[in-house]
């Protein structure tokens, strides 16, 4: 967590993080108990699997950053938290394919390239979009424009439209 806010800013208060715990039948997720805590959720495969925990967890981290108390975001969230997984994946199982082979057949793949993108074009993007918008989910056109990043448009348009899951 400490390092996904370094790299993207820090985490909002609206909820609460209460912990991590093993999703008996279904895909990681963010899940929101009792009102305003989160709790992520990682898949059963992750037990004996240390490269897809490391990944699950990367992932679901940034989604905990700024929640949005939704089960869906926009692509720029999704992006983002599949680009921190491979960052951490790659770095501390050693393995520099397995995030990207494990990506390159989902619908994370778009979000991942578009946040790709804005990074290289400017690797602050990410803090200076969430001084004027907190949580990510909720980025616009106009905090783009606020936060003086003129990124192309249809990469921009294509950020902020919600993730096709």
């Amino acid at each position: 967590m400490l390092e996904a806010e370094n790299l993207y800013g820090s985490r909002t208060k609206d909820y609460e993080y209460v912990g991590l715990e093993l999703n008996e039948t279904g895909p990681p997720k963010v899940w929101y108990p009792w009102g305003k805590y989160i709790v992520i959720q990682v898949s059963q495969t992750t037990a004996n699997d240390t490269r897809q925990a490391i990944f699950q967890i990367a992932h679901e981290v940034v989604h905990v950053l700024s929640p949005n108390g939704q089960p869906i975001t926009n692509n720029l969230e999704e992006g983002l938290a599949t680009y921190f997984s491979k960052i951490v994946t790659d770095r501390d199982s050693g393995d520099n394919s397995y995030s990207l082979n494990s990506i390159q057949t989902t619908n994370y793949l778009k979000p991942y390239e578009l946040v790709y993108k804005l990074i290289t074009y400017d690797p602050d993007a990410i803090k200076k979009l969430r001084m004027i918008q907190p949580v990510l989910g909720q980025i616009s056109k106009q905090t783009f424009i606020d936060a003086g990043i003129t990124l192309a448009d249809d990469i921009i348009d294509e950020l902020i439209k919600p993730m096709e899951y």
